[in-house]
Protein backbone atom coordinates (compact mmCIF):
# COMPACT_ATOMS: atom_id res chain seq x y z
CA UNK A 1 0.00 0.00 0.00
CA UNK A 2 1.41 3.36 -1.04
CA UNK A 3 2.16 5.96 1.63
CA UNK A 4 2.02 3.35 4.42
CA UNK A 5 4.82 3.81 6.96
CA UNK A 6 5.58 1.49 9.87
CA UNK A 7 7.66 2.96 12.67
CA UNK A 8 7.99 2.98 16.47
CA UNK A 9 5.23 4.72 18.39
CA UNK A 10 5.74 8.40 19.16
CA UNK A 11 5.14 9.34 22.83
CA UNK A 12 3.19 12.42 21.81
CA UNK A 13 0.62 10.22 20.08
CA UNK A 14 0.21 7.54 22.75
CA UNK A 15 -3.30 8.62 23.71
CA UNK A 16 -4.35 8.92 20.07
CA UNK A 17 -3.19 5.34 19.55
CA UNK A 18 -5.11 4.16 22.60
CA UNK A 19 -8.23 5.79 21.18
CA UNK A 20 -7.63 3.99 17.88
CA UNK A 21 -7.24 0.64 19.66
CA UNK A 22 -10.39 1.29 21.67
CA UNK A 23 -12.32 2.07 18.51
CA UNK A 24 -10.96 -1.00 16.70
CA UNK A 25 -11.92 -3.46 19.46
CA UNK A 26 -15.06 -1.87 20.86
CA UNK A 27 -17.84 -4.49 21.28
CA UNK A 28 -15.81 -6.97 19.24
CA UNK A 29 -15.27 -9.73 21.81
CA UNK A 30 -17.25 -8.32 24.74
CA UNK A 31 -19.29 -5.20 25.48
CA UNK A 32 -16.69 -2.45 25.37
CA UNK A 33 -13.08 -3.65 25.28
CA UNK A 34 -9.87 -3.87 27.32
CA UNK A 35 -7.20 -3.88 24.61
CA UNK A 36 -6.52 -0.13 24.90
CA UNK A 37 -5.58 -0.65 28.56
CA UNK A 38 -3.25 -3.52 27.60
CA UNK A 39 -1.47 -1.19 25.16
CA UNK A 40 -1.23 1.50 27.85
CA UNK A 41 0.23 -0.93 30.40
CA UNK A 42 2.63 -2.52 27.92
CA UNK A 43 4.51 0.73 27.40
CA UNK A 44 5.75 0.71 30.99
CA UNK A 45 6.09 -3.06 31.35
CA UNK A 46 9.49 -4.75 31.53
CA UNK A 47 8.05 -7.51 29.36
CA UNK A 48 7.47 -5.23 26.36
CA UNK A 49 9.65 -5.55 23.26
CA UNK A 50 9.75 -1.91 22.04
CA UNK A 51 11.60 -2.72 18.81
CA UNK A 52 8.63 -4.83 17.69
CA UNK A 53 5.91 -2.42 18.85
CA UNK A 54 5.10 -0.41 15.73
CA UNK A 55 2.60 2.20 14.61
CA UNK A 56 1.22 2.23 11.07
CA UNK A 57 0.70 5.63 9.46
CA UNK A 58 -1.15 6.21 6.21
CA UNK A 59 -0.69 9.62 4.60
CA UNK A 60 0.58 10.91 7.94
CA UNK A 61 -2.42 9.71 9.98
CA UNK A 62 -2.46 6.85 12.47
CA UNK A 63 -3.84 3.75 10.81
CA UNK A 64 -3.01 0.93 13.23
CA UNK A 65 -0.48 -0.64 15.54
CA UNK A 66 1.03 -3.86 16.82
CA UNK A 67 2.59 -4.78 20.16
CA UNK A 68 4.88 -7.57 21.40
CA UNK A 69 5.89 -8.78 24.85
CA UNK A 70 8.10 -11.44 26.38
CA UNK A 71 6.23 -14.51 27.61
CA UNK A 72 7.13 -18.04 28.68
CA UNK A 73 6.49 -21.73 28.28
CA UNK A 74 6.43 -23.27 31.75
CA UNK A 75 7.55 -26.87 32.26
CA UNK A 76 6.63 -29.47 34.91
CA UNK A 77 10.10 -29.33 36.50
CA UNK A 78 9.66 -25.62 37.25
CA UNK A 79 11.88 -24.39 34.42
CA UNK A 80 10.68 -22.16 31.62
CA UNK A 81 11.50 -21.34 28.01
CA UNK A 82 11.30 -17.69 26.94
CA UNK A 83 9.03 -16.95 23.98
CA UNK A 84 7.42 -13.87 22.47
CA UNK A 85 3.75 -13.04 22.32
CA UNK A 86 2.05 -10.65 19.95
CA UNK A 87 -0.99 -8.50 20.42
CA UNK A 88 -3.09 -6.63 20.21
CA UNK A 89 -3.02 -5.91 16.50
CA UNK A 90 -5.28 -2.96 15.77
CA UNK A 91 -6.38 -1.22 12.58
CA UNK A 92 -8.65 1.79 12.38
CA UNK A 93 -12.15 0.50 11.54
CA UNK A 94 -12.52 2.50 8.32
CA UNK A 95 -9.20 1.10 7.04
CA UNK A 96 -9.72 -2.55 7.95
CA UNK A 97 -9.55 -5.10 5.15
CA UNK A 98 -6.89 -3.17 3.21
CA UNK A 99 -3.85 -5.19 4.29
CA UNK A 100 -2.52 -2.88 7.03
CA UNK A 101 -2.82 -5.50 9.77
CA UNK A 102 -1.19 -8.11 7.54
CA UNK A 103 1.74 -5.81 6.82
CA UNK A 104 2.23 -5.12 10.54
CA UNK A 105 2.23 -8.85 11.31
CA UNK A 106 4.55 -9.90 8.47
CA UNK A 107 7.05 -7.09 9.06
CA UNK A 108 7.34 -7.75 12.79
CA UNK A 109 7.50 -11.54 12.45
CA UNK A 110 10.51 -11.09 10.18
CA UNK A 111 12.11 -8.79 12.76
CA UNK A 112 11.34 -11.24 15.57
CA UNK A 113 13.49 -13.99 14.04
CA UNK A 114 16.32 -14.98 16.39
CA UNK A 115 14.82 -13.31 19.46
CA UNK A 116 13.09 -16.47 20.76
CA UNK A 117 12.13 -19.95 19.62
CA UNK A 118 8.54 -18.93 18.87
CA UNK A 119 5.87 -16.27 18.85
CA UNK A 120 2.82 -17.65 20.67
CA UNK A 121 -0.56 -15.91 20.63
CA UNK A 122 -4.25 -16.27 21.34
CA UNK A 123 -6.02 -15.79 18.02
CA UNK A 124 -8.34 -17.00 15.29
CA UNK A 125 -6.70 -19.97 13.51
CA UNK A 126 -8.56 -19.21 10.27
CA UNK A 127 -6.87 -15.80 10.12
CA UNK A 128 -3.39 -16.42 11.51
CA UNK A 129 -2.55 -19.61 9.61
CA UNK A 130 -1.83 -17.51 6.51
CA UNK A 131 1.16 -16.02 8.36
CA UNK A 132 2.61 -19.39 9.33
CA UNK A 133 1.01 -19.89 12.74
CA UNK A 134 0.24 -23.47 13.71
CA UNK A 135 -1.93 -25.13 16.32
CA UNK A 136 -0.36 -25.28 19.79
CA UNK A 137 -1.42 -28.92 20.08
CA UNK A 138 1.16 -29.82 17.41
CA UNK A 139 3.85 -28.80 19.89
CA UNK A 140 2.25 -30.13 23.06
CA UNK A 141 1.54 -26.61 24.27
CA UNK A 142 -1.40 -25.93 26.58
CA UNK A 143 -2.84 -22.92 28.34
CA UNK A 144 -1.55 -21.92 31.77
CA UNK A 145 -3.87 -24.40 33.50
CA UNK A 146 -2.63 -27.34 31.40
CA UNK A 147 -5.69 -27.57 29.14
CA UNK A 148 -5.60 -27.69 25.35
CA UNK A 149 -6.82 -24.47 23.76
CA UNK A 150 -7.57 -24.19 20.01
CA UNK A 151 -7.05 -20.42 20.17
CA UNK A 152 -3.37 -20.76 21.16
CA UNK A 153 -1.25 -20.56 18.01
CA UNK A 154 2.49 -20.94 17.49
CA UNK A 155 4.80 -19.29 14.95
CA UNK A 156 7.95 -21.44 15.26
CA UNK A 157 11.35 -19.79 14.83
CA UNK A 158 13.43 -22.67 16.18
CA UNK A 159 13.04 -25.82 18.24
CA UNK A 160 9.82 -25.37 20.22
CA UNK A 161 9.42 -27.45 23.41
CA UNK A 162 6.13 -28.50 24.94
CA UNK A 163 4.85 -26.60 27.97
CA UNK A 164 2.13 -24.40 29.43
CA UNK A 165 1.86 -20.98 27.79
CA UNK A 166 1.97 -18.03 30.19
CA UNK A 167 1.48 -14.72 28.41
CA UNK A 168 2.31 -12.77 31.55
CA UNK A 169 0.46 -10.40 33.90
CA UNK A 170 0.42 -7.42 31.55
CA UNK A 171 -2.38 -9.06 29.55
CA UNK A 172 -4.39 -9.97 32.64
CA UNK A 173 -6.25 -6.73 33.26
CA UNK A 174 -9.15 -6.64 35.70
CA UNK A 175 -12.64 -5.27 34.99
CA UNK A 176 -12.10 -2.67 37.74
CA UNK A 177 -8.95 -1.34 36.04
CA UNK A 178 -10.69 -1.28 32.66
CA UNK A 179 -13.59 0.75 34.05
CA UNK A 180 -11.24 3.24 35.70
CA UNK A 181 -9.16 3.63 32.54
CA UNK A 182 -12.26 3.97 30.36
CA UNK A 183 -13.27 7.03 32.34
CA UNK A 184 -10.32 8.89 30.77
CA UNK A 185 -12.01 8.55 27.35
CA UNK A 186 -15.27 9.97 25.99
CA UNK A 187 -18.29 7.90 27.05
CA UNK A 188 -19.28 5.22 24.58
CA UNK A 189 -22.30 2.91 24.76
CA UNK A 190 -21.55 -0.80 25.14
CA UNK A 191 -23.55 -3.37 23.15
CA UNK A 192 -24.08 -7.11 23.38
CA UNK A 193 -23.38 -9.14 20.23
CA UNK A 194 -24.00 -12.81 19.45
CA UNK A 195 -20.28 -13.36 18.92
CA UNK A 196 -19.60 -12.29 22.52
CA UNK A 197 -21.51 -15.19 24.07
CA UNK A 198 -18.38 -17.11 24.97
CA UNK A 199 -16.44 -14.15 26.31
CA UNK A 200 -14.61 -14.75 29.58
CA UNK A 201 -13.84 -11.76 31.82
CA UNK A 202 -10.17 -10.70 31.57
CA UNK A 203 -7.83 -11.78 34.33
CA UNK A 204 -5.94 -14.84 35.53
CA UNK A 205 -7.79 -18.13 36.12
CA UNK A 206 -9.38 -18.06 39.60
CA UNK A 207 -7.58 -19.90 42.40
CA UNK A 208 -10.27 -19.42 45.04
CA UNK A 209 -12.24 -22.74 45.22
CA UNK A 210 -15.63 -21.00 45.07
CA UNK A 211 -14.68 -18.81 42.10
CA UNK A 212 -13.03 -21.77 40.40
CA UNK A 213 -16.20 -23.86 40.76
CA UNK A 214 -18.25 -21.03 39.28
CA UNK A 215 -15.90 -20.61 36.31
CA UNK A 216 -15.82 -24.38 35.68
CA UNK A 217 -19.62 -24.46 35.49
CA UNK A 218 -19.58 -21.53 33.08
CA UNK A 219 -17.02 -23.35 30.92
CA UNK A 220 -19.35 -26.38 30.89
CA UNK A 221 -22.19 -24.08 29.83
CA UNK A 222 -20.07 -22.71 26.98
CA UNK A 223 -19.24 -26.19 25.74
CA UNK A 224 -22.91 -27.13 25.90
CA UNK A 225 -24.02 -24.04 23.96
CA UNK A 226 -21.38 -24.55 21.28
CA UNK A 227 -22.46 -28.15 20.68
CA UNK A 228 -26.23 -27.79 21.17
CA UNK A 229 -27.20 -26.24 17.83
CA UNK A 230 -29.21 -23.55 19.63
CA UNK A 231 -27.30 -20.57 18.22
CA UNK A 232 -27.36 -21.92 14.67
CA UNK A 233 -31.11 -22.55 14.90
CA UNK A 234 -31.92 -18.97 15.81
CA UNK A 235 -29.41 -17.43 13.44
CA UNK A 236 -31.00 -19.41 10.58
CA UNK A 237 -34.02 -17.07 10.80
CA UNK A 238 -31.97 -13.94 11.38
CA UNK A 239 -32.26 -13.98 15.16
CA UNK A 240 -29.76 -11.92 17.14
CA UNK A 241 -28.86 -13.96 20.23
CA UNK A 242 -27.98 -12.17 23.46
CA UNK A 243 -27.13 -13.66 26.84
CA UNK A 244 -28.32 -12.34 30.19
CA UNK A 245 -28.36 -13.65 33.74
CA UNK A 246 -25.71 -15.63 35.58
CA UNK A 247 -23.97 -16.99 32.47
CA UNK A 248 -23.39 -13.52 31.08
CA UNK A 249 -22.34 -12.06 34.44
CA UNK A 250 -20.05 -15.01 35.28
CA UNK A 251 -22.04 -15.76 38.44
CA UNK A 252 -23.03 -19.39 37.85
CA UNK A 253 -22.88 -21.58 40.95
CA UNK A 254 -25.07 -24.71 41.05
CA UNK A 255 -27.93 -24.41 38.57
CA UNK A 256 -27.38 -25.53 34.98
CA UNK A 257 -29.57 -22.72 33.65
CA UNK A 258 -28.85 -20.42 30.71
CA UNK A 259 -30.92 -17.35 29.81
CA UNK A 260 -30.95 -16.23 26.18
CA UNK A 261 -32.80 -13.36 24.54
CA UNK A 262 -33.35 -13.60 20.79
CA UNK A 263 -34.35 -10.54 18.80
CA UNK A 264 -36.26 -11.00 15.52
CA UNK A 265 -38.00 -8.56 13.18
CA UNK A 266 -41.26 -10.52 13.45
CA UNK A 267 -42.80 -12.93 15.94
CA UNK A 268 -43.88 -15.87 13.80
CA UNK A 269 -44.39 -18.99 15.95
CA UNK A 270 -44.48 -21.29 12.93
CA UNK A 271 -41.18 -19.94 11.59
CA UNK A 272 -39.54 -20.22 15.00
CA UNK A 273 -40.83 -23.73 15.59
CA UNK A 274 -39.50 -24.77 12.19
CA UNK A 275 -36.08 -23.32 13.11
CA UNK A 276 -36.14 -25.29 16.36
CA UNK A 277 -37.27 -28.51 14.69
CA UNK A 278 -33.83 -30.16 14.85
CA UNK A 279 -33.56 -29.31 18.54
CA UNK A 280 -37.01 -30.74 19.23
CA UNK A 281 -36.08 -33.98 17.47
CA UNK A 282 -32.64 -34.34 19.06
CA UNK A 283 -32.24 -37.44 21.27
CA UNK A 284 -30.58 -35.13 23.81
CA UNK A 285 -33.75 -33.03 24.19
CA UNK A 286 -36.02 -33.93 27.10
CA UNK A 287 -38.58 -31.15 26.81
CA UNK A 288 -39.40 -28.11 24.66
CA UNK A 289 -42.30 -25.88 25.72
CA UNK A 290 -43.71 -22.68 24.28
CA UNK A 291 -45.78 -19.71 25.50
CA UNK A 292 -47.23 -17.21 23.03
CA UNK A 293 -46.96 -13.70 24.41
CA UNK A 294 -46.89 -11.93 21.04
CA UNK A 295 -50.15 -10.09 21.73
CA UNK A 296 -49.12 -8.97 25.22
CA UNK A 297 -47.26 -5.82 26.26
CA UNK A 298 -44.05 -7.88 26.37
CA UNK A 299 -44.23 -8.74 22.63
CA UNK A 300 -42.38 -12.02 23.05
CA UNK A 301 -42.50 -15.77 22.54
CA UNK A 302 -41.13 -17.93 25.34
CA UNK A 303 -39.30 -21.16 24.49
CA UNK A 304 -38.09 -23.35 27.34
CA UNK A 305 -35.69 -26.17 26.50
CA UNK A 306 -34.38 -29.01 28.63
CA UNK A 307 -31.45 -30.72 26.91
CA UNK A 308 -28.63 -33.02 27.99
CA UNK A 309 -24.99 -32.29 27.25
CA UNK A 310 -22.41 -34.83 26.04
CA UNK A 311 -21.94 -36.08 29.61
CA UNK A 312 -25.66 -36.56 30.17
CA UNK A 313 -26.02 -33.52 32.45
CA UNK A 314 -29.38 -31.79 31.97
CA UNK A 315 -29.45 -28.09 31.10
CA UNK A 316 -32.40 -25.70 31.12
CA UNK A 317 -32.29 -22.97 28.48
CA UNK A 318 -34.87 -20.18 28.65
CA UNK A 319 -35.05 -18.65 25.17
CA UNK A 320 -37.13 -15.48 25.14
CA UNK A 321 -37.84 -14.33 21.58
CA UNK A 322 -38.43 -10.57 21.65
CA UNK A 323 -39.68 -8.30 18.90
CA UNK A 324 -36.80 -6.07 17.81
CA UNK A 325 -37.48 -2.43 18.62
CA UNK A 326 -40.17 -3.20 21.17
CA UNK A 327 -40.35 -1.84 24.71
CA UNK A 328 -38.13 -4.57 26.15
CA UNK A 329 -35.47 -4.45 23.42
CA UNK A 330 -32.19 -4.30 25.36
CA UNK A 331 -33.83 -3.69 28.75
CA UNK A 332 -32.57 -6.80 30.52
CA UNK A 333 -29.22 -6.71 28.74
CA UNK A 334 -28.64 -3.19 30.08
CA UNK A 335 -29.55 -4.41 33.57
CA UNK A 336 -27.09 -7.29 33.29
CA UNK A 337 -24.30 -4.95 32.15
CA UNK A 338 -25.07 -2.58 35.03
CA UNK A 339 -24.75 -5.49 37.46
CA UNK A 340 -21.41 -6.50 35.92
CA UNK A 341 -20.11 -2.94 36.20
CA UNK A 342 -21.21 -2.73 39.86
CA UNK A 343 -19.54 -5.97 40.94
CA UNK A 344 -16.38 -5.96 43.02
CA UNK A 345 -14.34 -9.05 43.95
CA UNK A 346 -15.94 -8.93 47.41
CA UNK A 347 -19.56 -8.66 46.21
CA UNK A 348 -19.00 -11.29 43.52
CA UNK A 349 -17.83 -13.75 46.13
CA UNK A 350 -20.69 -12.86 48.48
CA UNK A 351 -23.25 -13.53 45.74
CA UNK A 352 -21.69 -16.90 44.97
CA UNK A 353 -21.68 -17.79 48.68
CA UNK A 354 -25.41 -17.06 48.88
CA UNK A 355 -26.10 -19.14 45.79
CA UNK A 356 -24.06 -22.01 47.22
CA UNK A 357 -25.98 -21.81 50.52
CA UNK A 358 -29.41 -21.86 48.88
CA UNK A 359 -31.31 -25.19 49.11
CA UNK A 360 -31.38 -27.06 45.82
CA UNK A 361 -35.19 -26.90 45.66
CA UNK A 362 -35.40 -23.17 46.43
CA UNK A 363 -37.08 -21.06 43.74
CA UNK A 364 -34.98 -17.92 43.76
CA UNK A 365 -34.36 -15.62 40.81
CA UNK A 366 -30.72 -14.73 40.27
CA UNK A 367 -31.49 -11.03 40.36
CA UNK A 368 -32.71 -11.45 43.95
CA UNK A 369 -29.18 -12.39 45.01
CA UNK A 370 -27.71 -9.47 43.08
CA UNK A 371 -30.14 -6.91 44.52
CA UNK A 372 -29.72 -8.26 48.04
CA UNK A 373 -25.93 -7.91 47.94
CA UNK A 374 -25.48 -4.81 45.78
CA UNK A 375 -28.41 -2.77 47.12
CA UNK A 376 -29.24 -4.43 50.44
CA UNK A 377 -25.68 -5.09 51.66
CA UNK A 378 -26.68 -8.65 52.60
CA UNK A 379 -23.68 -10.71 53.75
CA UNK A 380 -25.03 -14.18 54.66
CA UNK A 381 -27.90 -16.62 54.16
CA UNK A 382 -29.83 -15.61 57.30
CA UNK A 383 -29.72 -11.96 56.29
CA UNK A 384 -30.80 -12.90 52.77
CA UNK A 385 -33.87 -14.76 54.01
CA UNK A 386 -34.85 -11.81 56.18
CA UNK A 387 -34.26 -9.35 53.32
CA UNK A 388 -36.36 -11.49 51.00
CA UNK A 389 -39.32 -11.54 53.39
CA UNK A 390 -39.47 -7.75 53.51
CA UNK A 391 -38.74 -6.73 49.93
CA UNK A 392 -41.44 -5.88 47.40
CA UNK A 393 -41.74 -8.43 44.55
CA UNK A 394 -42.39 -5.58 42.12
CA UNK A 395 -38.99 -4.10 42.90
CA UNK A 396 -37.16 -6.87 41.04
CA UNK A 397 -38.34 -5.99 37.55
CA UNK A 398 -37.29 -2.34 37.61
CA UNK A 399 -34.22 -2.63 39.83
CA UNK A 400 -30.85 -1.72 38.41
CA UNK A 401 -27.66 -0.95 40.39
Amino acid sequence: MKNLILRPEQPGRYHDMEELVREAFWDRFSPGCSEHLVVHDLRTSASAVPELCLAAELDGELAGGIWYARAALRHPDGSETPVLTMGPVAVRPDLQGQGIGSELIRRTLRSAAGRACAVIIYGNPAYYRRFGFRSASEFGITDSSGSECPAILVFPMGEVPSGAFDEGPVYQVTPEKVRAFDRTFPHRQKHLRSGQLFWVPPGPPPEDPLLKKSRELRDCASRFLKSSGILEAWESIGGAVRCVGSYRSDLMMKDRDIDLHIYTETLDPAQSLNALRALACSPRTRKLTYINGAATDEHCLEWHLQMADADGELWTVDMIQILAGSRLDGFFEDTTEAIIDALTPETRRRILELKAAAPDDAKICGIEFYQAVLAGSVTNWDEFQQWRRHRSPESLFNWRP
